[in-house]
């Protein structure tokens, strides 16, 4: 009843550690953090490329409405 052996599972690997399992844990979170953090700095990226061109278009509208106003004399 109380065999040791039955609580194996048999297609473990026999020379892996339970460090080893710990290590690739961590490395595998370790570089979803880091894809995290690059997908968090293009999207910043963009935003700013976004708004600088929202605001280049919004400049050029103003002297093409400026331009095409009848000067006053």
């Amino acid at each position: 009843m109380n065999d040791t052996e039955s609580d194996a599972n048999p297609n473990a690997n026999p020379n892996a550690t339970p460090n080893a399992h710990l290590g690739f844990r961590i490395a595998v979170g370790v570089v979803g953090v880091a894809l995290l953090i690059m997908f968090a700095m293009l999207g910043s990226v963009a935003m700013k490329q976004s708004a600088t061109t929202q605001a280049l278009e919004a400049q050029e509208s103003l002297r093409e409405a400026a331009g095409s106003t009848p000067a006053r004399d």
